[in-house]
Protein backbone atom coordinates (compact mmCIF):
# COMPACT_ATOMS: atom_id res chain seq x y z
CA UNK A 1 0.00 0.00 0.00
CA UNK A 2 1.32 4.04 -1.03
CA UNK A 3 -0.24 6.39 0.87
CA UNK A 4 -0.15 10.09 -1.18
CA UNK A 5 -0.62 13.21 -0.32
CA UNK A 6 -2.37 15.70 -2.87
CA UNK A 7 -2.40 19.77 -2.78
CA UNK A 8 -4.33 21.93 -3.93
CA UNK A 9 -3.76 25.74 -4.03
CA UNK A 10 -4.06 28.89 -6.52
CA UNK A 11 -1.60 30.48 -8.00
CA UNK A 12 -2.92 33.26 -9.59
CA UNK A 13 -1.61 35.80 -7.01
CA UNK A 14 2.04 34.40 -6.93
CA UNK A 15 4.72 36.29 -8.54
CA UNK A 16 6.15 33.53 -10.90
CA UNK A 17 2.23 31.71 -11.10
CA UNK A 18 2.84 27.40 -10.92
CA UNK A 19 6.28 27.83 -11.72
CA UNK A 20 7.05 29.47 -8.58
CA UNK A 21 6.37 26.42 -6.94
CA UNK A 22 6.64 23.46 -9.24
CA UNK A 23 10.38 24.23 -10.66
CA UNK A 24 12.39 24.73 -7.69
CA UNK A 25 10.49 21.84 -5.74
CA UNK A 26 11.53 19.74 -8.72
CA UNK A 27 7.11 18.89 -9.33
CA UNK A 28 7.28 17.72 -13.04
CA UNK A 29 3.80 17.05 -14.94
CA UNK A 30 3.88 13.32 -13.88
CA UNK A 31 2.90 14.85 -10.84
CA UNK A 32 1.36 18.34 -11.09
CA UNK A 33 -1.95 19.09 -13.07
CA UNK A 34 -2.45 23.40 -13.53
CA UNK A 35 -5.45 24.38 -14.88
CA UNK A 36 -5.97 27.24 -17.01
CA UNK A 37 -6.82 30.14 -13.76
CA UNK A 38 -3.53 28.77 -12.25
CA UNK A 39 -4.80 26.30 -10.12
CA UNK A 40 -2.48 23.69 -9.19
CA UNK A 41 -3.27 19.97 -8.36
CA UNK A 42 -0.50 18.57 -7.17
CA UNK A 43 -0.10 14.25 -5.88
CA UNK A 44 3.16 12.74 -3.61
CA UNK A 45 3.80 9.95 -2.00
CA UNK A 46 3.52 10.76 1.55
CA UNK A 47 7.34 10.40 2.39
CA UNK A 48 8.43 12.17 -0.75
CA UNK A 49 11.46 14.24 -0.35
CA UNK A 50 9.82 17.51 -2.13
CA UNK A 51 6.92 17.68 -0.27
CA UNK A 52 9.09 19.34 2.49
CA UNK A 53 10.44 21.81 -0.63
CA UNK A 54 6.69 22.31 -1.61
CA UNK A 55 5.39 22.93 2.05
CA UNK A 56 8.23 25.88 2.34
CA UNK A 57 7.46 27.08 -0.74
CA UNK A 58 3.88 27.17 -0.27
CA UNK A 59 3.93 28.76 3.39
CA UNK A 60 6.74 31.57 2.03
CA UNK A 61 3.93 32.29 -0.46
CA UNK A 62 1.28 33.19 2.29
CA UNK A 63 -0.32 29.85 1.48
CA UNK A 64 -1.52 27.09 3.56
CA UNK A 65 1.05 24.33 3.31
CA UNK A 66 -1.04 21.43 4.20
CA UNK A 67 -2.30 19.03 2.04
CA UNK A 68 -5.72 19.04 0.95
CA UNK A 69 -6.17 15.24 1.74
CA UNK A 70 -4.41 11.84 1.13
CA UNK A 71 -5.48 8.50 -0.60
CA UNK A 72 -4.50 5.16 0.14
CA UNK A 73 -3.58 3.08 -2.99
CA UNK A 74 -3.50 -0.39 -2.97
CA UNK A 75 -1.85 -3.51 -4.30
CA UNK A 76 -3.60 -5.75 -6.41
CA UNK A 77 -2.25 -8.70 -3.51
CA UNK A 78 -3.93 -6.56 -1.36
CA UNK A 79 -7.14 -5.97 -2.88
CA UNK A 80 -7.27 -9.98 -3.19
CA UNK A 81 -6.34 -11.51 0.19
CA UNK A 82 -8.85 -8.74 1.41
CA UNK A 83 -11.80 -10.62 3.38
CA UNK A 84 -14.23 -7.82 2.25
CA UNK A 85 -13.85 -4.99 -0.12
CA UNK A 86 -15.83 -1.69 0.78
CA UNK A 87 -17.58 -0.30 -2.54
CA UNK A 88 -18.06 3.02 -2.86
CA UNK A 89 -19.59 4.88 -5.83
CA UNK A 90 -18.46 7.29 -8.24
CA UNK A 91 -21.03 10.39 -8.65
CA UNK A 92 -20.88 10.17 -12.19
CA UNK A 93 -22.04 6.56 -12.14
CA UNK A 94 -24.86 6.98 -10.31
CA UNK A 95 -28.81 6.77 -10.88
CA UNK A 96 -31.36 8.62 -9.83
CA UNK A 97 -34.64 7.04 -7.59
CA UNK A 98 -37.76 7.66 -9.40
CA UNK A 99 -40.24 5.29 -7.32
CA UNK A 100 -40.02 2.40 -5.11
CA UNK A 101 -41.98 1.37 -2.23
CA UNK A 102 -40.93 -0.01 1.33
CA UNK A 103 -42.24 -2.30 4.08
CA UNK A 104 -41.71 -0.34 7.16
CA UNK A 105 -43.17 -2.73 9.59
CA UNK A 106 -40.25 -3.88 11.75
CA UNK A 107 -38.17 -0.81 10.96
CA UNK A 108 -36.98 1.63 13.63
CA UNK A 109 -40.14 4.36 14.18
CA UNK A 110 -37.25 6.43 14.58
CA UNK A 111 -34.64 6.70 11.31
CA UNK A 112 -36.52 3.56 9.48
CA UNK A 113 -33.26 1.53 9.49
CA UNK A 114 -34.64 -2.30 8.91
CA UNK A 115 -37.23 -1.45 5.97
CA UNK A 116 -37.55 -3.72 3.65
CA UNK A 117 -38.00 -3.15 -0.07
CA UNK A 118 -41.25 -4.18 -1.42
CA UNK A 119 -40.84 -3.23 -5.37
CA UNK A 120 -38.95 -3.12 -7.90
CA UNK A 121 -36.37 -0.04 -8.23
CA UNK A 122 -37.66 2.42 -10.98
CA UNK A 123 -34.83 5.01 -11.41
CA UNK A 124 -35.02 8.43 -13.19
CA UNK A 125 -34.77 7.80 -17.12
CA UNK A 126 -32.68 11.19 -17.63
CA UNK A 127 -30.08 9.75 -15.89
CA UNK A 128 -29.74 6.86 -17.77
CA UNK A 129 -27.19 8.36 -20.11
CA UNK A 130 -24.17 8.96 -18.06
CA UNK A 131 -24.77 5.57 -15.85
CA UNK A 132 -24.99 3.30 -19.21
CA UNK A 133 -21.55 4.30 -19.80
CA UNK A 134 -20.05 2.44 -16.67
CA UNK A 135 -19.92 -0.81 -15.82
CA UNK A 136 -21.76 -0.51 -12.29
CA UNK A 137 -24.28 1.77 -11.36
CA UNK A 138 -25.78 2.87 -7.95
CA UNK A 139 -28.61 5.23 -6.10
CA UNK A 140 -27.12 6.34 -3.31
CA UNK A 141 -24.36 4.18 -1.31
CA UNK A 142 -26.70 1.05 -0.34
CA UNK A 143 -28.09 0.28 -3.59
CA UNK A 144 -25.95 -1.59 -6.16
CA UNK A 145 -27.06 -1.86 -9.88
CA UNK A 146 -25.33 -4.27 -12.36
CA UNK A 147 -25.60 -5.18 -15.93
CA UNK A 148 -27.46 -8.21 -16.34
CA UNK A 149 -24.79 -10.00 -18.09
CA UNK A 150 -22.67 -9.35 -15.08
CA UNK A 151 -25.80 -10.80 -12.51
CA UNK A 152 -25.85 -13.94 -15.10
CA UNK A 153 -22.19 -14.77 -13.82
CA UNK A 154 -22.85 -13.80 -10.40
CA UNK A 155 -25.93 -16.42 -10.29
CA UNK A 156 -23.81 -19.06 -11.96
CA UNK A 157 -20.94 -18.59 -9.60
CA UNK A 158 -23.40 -18.89 -6.19
CA UNK A 159 -23.05 -16.02 -4.97
CA UNK A 160 -24.56 -15.48 -1.32
CA UNK A 161 -26.17 -12.42 0.11
CA UNK A 162 -28.45 -11.11 -2.15
CA UNK A 163 -31.11 -11.53 -4.42
CA UNK A 164 -31.70 -9.48 -8.17
CA UNK A 165 -34.59 -7.68 -9.19
CA UNK A 166 -34.54 -6.14 -12.53
CA UNK A 167 -35.23 -2.30 -12.85
CA UNK A 168 -36.92 0.19 -15.22
CA UNK A 169 -36.18 3.72 -16.32
CA UNK A 170 -39.41 6.31 -16.14
CA UNK A 171 -38.55 8.82 -18.37
CA UNK A 172 -40.09 12.41 -18.72
CA UNK A 173 -42.68 11.81 -20.94
CA UNK A 174 -44.49 9.08 -17.91
CA UNK A 175 -43.27 6.56 -20.48
CA UNK A 176 -41.19 3.14 -17.96
CA UNK A 177 -39.37 0.74 -19.57
CA UNK A 178 -37.63 -2.29 -18.20
CA UNK A 179 -33.51 -1.82 -18.35
CA UNK A 180 -30.75 -4.01 -19.29
CA UNK A 181 -29.66 -3.50 -15.43
CA UNK A 182 -30.91 -4.99 -12.40
CA UNK A 183 -30.69 -4.09 -8.50
CA UNK A 184 -28.23 -6.60 -6.06
CA UNK A 185 -30.96 -6.25 -2.97
CA UNK A 186 -28.86 -6.97 -0.33
CA UNK A 187 -29.85 -9.18 2.76
CA UNK A 188 -26.84 -9.55 4.78
CA UNK A 189 -26.01 -6.92 7.71
CA UNK A 190 -22.76 -7.62 8.98
CA UNK A 191 -21.87 -6.73 13.02
CA UNK A 192 -21.11 -3.14 14.20
CA UNK A 193 -17.52 -2.07 12.50
CA UNK A 194 -14.77 -2.21 15.49
CA UNK A 195 -13.84 1.84 17.21
CA UNK A 196 -11.06 2.21 15.65
CA UNK A 197 -13.17 2.97 11.98
CA UNK A 198 -13.67 6.55 14.32
CA UNK A 199 -17.77 7.28 13.71
CA UNK A 200 -19.47 10.00 15.10
CA UNK A 201 -21.78 8.24 17.95
CA UNK A 202 -23.04 12.33 18.52
CA UNK A 203 -26.40 12.44 16.53
CA UNK A 204 -26.90 8.78 16.15
CA UNK A 205 -30.68 7.42 15.88
CA UNK A 206 -31.96 7.56 20.02
CA UNK A 207 -34.19 4.79 19.56
CA UNK A 208 -31.95 1.69 17.60
CA UNK A 209 -28.40 3.42 17.37
CA UNK A 210 -27.95 2.15 14.42
CA UNK A 211 -29.16 5.42 11.85
CA UNK A 212 -27.52 9.00 11.37
CA UNK A 213 -24.20 7.54 12.37
CA UNK A 214 -21.62 10.38 10.43
CA UNK A 215 -17.89 9.88 9.82
CA UNK A 216 -15.21 12.23 11.73
CA UNK A 217 -13.92 14.71 9.85
CA UNK A 218 -10.50 14.02 8.35
CA UNK A 219 -8.72 14.71 5.37
CA UNK A 220 -7.22 10.92 5.42
CA UNK A 221 -8.92 7.94 3.66
CA UNK A 222 -11.75 6.43 5.66
CA UNK A 223 -10.21 3.34 7.25
CA UNK A 224 -13.30 0.43 7.94
CA UNK A 225 -12.24 -2.25 10.13
CA UNK A 226 -14.47 -4.61 11.79
CA UNK A 227 -12.54 -7.75 14.13
CA UNK A 228 -11.70 -10.84 12.87
CA UNK A 229 -14.60 -12.96 14.51
CA UNK A 230 -17.26 -10.58 13.48
CA UNK A 231 -16.55 -11.93 9.89
CA UNK A 232 -16.73 -15.34 10.79
CA UNK A 233 -20.59 -15.26 8.80
CA UNK A 234 -20.04 -12.79 6.01
CA UNK A 235 -21.52 -13.38 2.65
CA UNK A 236 -20.51 -12.42 -0.80
CA UNK A 237 -23.02 -9.22 -0.76
CA UNK A 238 -23.06 -7.29 2.81
CA UNK A 239 -24.59 -3.95 3.74
CA UNK A 240 -22.87 -2.53 7.08
CA UNK A 241 -25.07 -2.58 10.47
CA UNK A 242 -24.39 1.31 10.66
CA UNK A 243 -27.47 3.75 8.49
CA UNK A 244 -25.21 7.01 7.54
CA UNK A 245 -26.77 10.47 6.73
CA UNK A 246 -29.10 13.25 8.29
CA UNK A 247 -32.12 12.03 7.36
CA UNK A 248 -35.87 14.16 6.79
CA UNK A 249 -39.13 13.77 8.83
CA UNK A 250 -40.01 10.25 8.08
CA UNK A 251 -43.30 10.83 9.82
CA UNK A 252 -44.52 12.38 6.34
CA UNK A 253 -44.22 8.93 4.39
CA UNK A 254 -47.54 7.51 3.08
CA UNK A 255 -48.28 4.05 2.64
CA UNK A 256 -45.11 3.30 3.01
CA UNK A 257 -43.53 4.98 -0.39
CA UNK A 258 -40.38 7.00 0.20
CA UNK A 259 -38.15 9.02 -1.83
CA UNK A 260 -34.09 9.87 -2.02
CA UNK A 261 -34.68 9.69 1.93
CA UNK A 262 -33.97 6.50 3.65
CA UNK A 263 -31.57 5.49 5.53
CA UNK A 264 -27.74 4.81 3.74
CA UNK A 265 -25.94 1.74 4.60
CA UNK A 266 -22.33 0.97 3.48
CA UNK A 267 -21.77 -2.27 0.93
CA UNK A 268 -19.22 -4.68 1.49
CA UNK A 269 -18.41 -7.68 -1.33
CA UNK A 270 -15.99 -10.30 -1.06
CA UNK A 271 -12.89 -9.94 -3.82
CA UNK A 272 -15.19 -13.07 -5.46
CA UNK A 273 -17.83 -10.90 -6.64
CA UNK A 274 -15.37 -7.91 -7.52
CA UNK A 275 -13.31 -10.55 -10.31
CA UNK A 276 -17.30 -10.67 -11.80
CA UNK A 277 -18.13 -7.18 -12.21
CA UNK A 278 -14.56 -5.52 -12.28
CA UNK A 279 -13.32 -3.49 -15.83
CA UNK A 280 -11.73 -6.41 -17.90
CA UNK A 281 -9.64 -3.70 -19.84
CA UNK A 282 -7.88 -0.85 -19.44
CA UNK A 283 -10.96 1.44 -21.45
CA UNK A 284 -13.39 0.02 -19.08
CA UNK A 285 -11.52 1.08 -15.76
CA UNK A 286 -12.32 4.59 -16.67
CA UNK A 287 -15.85 3.78 -16.28
CA UNK A 288 -15.80 1.40 -13.40
CA UNK A 289 -18.10 3.37 -11.38
CA UNK A 290 -17.44 1.74 -7.92
CA UNK A 291 -13.72 1.93 -6.66
CA UNK A 292 -12.58 -1.36 -3.92
CA UNK A 293 -11.10 -0.60 -0.85
CA UNK A 294 -10.12 -3.34 1.32
CA UNK A 295 -11.12 -3.11 4.86
CA UNK A 296 -8.94 -3.44 8.02
CA UNK A 297 -9.14 -5.84 10.68
CA UNK A 298 -8.53 -4.85 14.46
CA UNK A 299 -6.81 -6.55 17.19
CA UNK A 300 -9.40 -7.04 19.87
CA UNK A 301 -6.42 -7.39 22.45
CA UNK A 302 -4.24 -4.58 21.55
CA UNK A 303 -6.53 -2.31 19.57
CA UNK A 304 -3.90 -2.47 16.24
CA UNK A 305 -5.56 -2.08 12.84
CA UNK A 306 -3.99 -4.00 9.77
CA UNK A 307 -5.26 -5.07 6.16
CA UNK A 308 -6.65 -8.36 6.20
Amino acid sequence: MKTYASFMFSTYDIPGGPASILDPSGCKKDVAKVDSGGLVYLNLEEHDERIAKVTALLQAAGKDPSPAWYTEEYTEEEIQSAPLLWVWPWSNASMWLSEVTYDLSRACPTCTVGMQQSSPLIVAGKEMLSANKHRVSSVGTDILLLRDTDVETLIAAKVTGANFWPISAKYESGKITELRWQQALIENVLPPMAPSTQLVEEGKCPTCSRGRKSEETTTRTRRVTYRREDLKNICDFNLSWEAFGRFWDYGKVTNGSMDERRPLPWIFITPKVMNIIRAKTKKEQNYQGFGFVPIWIEDEKTGQVTLG
